[in-house]
């Protein structure tokens, strides 16, 4: 007895209008890991590892909040 998940997914995108669609394809959510890193990577640099974690944590929420507001102007 196997589940055929194509079927059940299929099924779905019929469902969903194309606005849930496009949303679905938008990067913004990357853009707090992305920023977690590249703080990470500054911290290293600059030997304080927690303060560019935070620096980080704040740029990407920062530009995920700005492009949200963008996306919703449209």
């Amino acid at each position: 007895m196997y589940y055929n998940s194509n079927k059940k997914r299929g099924k779905l995108d019929d469902i969903m209008t194309k606005d849930e669609k496009k949303d679905e394809d938008e990067p913004e959510g990357l853009f707090i890991p992305a920023g977690i890193l590249g703080g990470l990577g500054f911290g290293f640099l600059y030997g304080n590892v927690p303060a560019g974690l935070f620096i980080g944590l704040g740029v990407g929420f920062t530009v995920f909040a700005i492009l949200s507001v963008l996306k919703d102007r449209k």
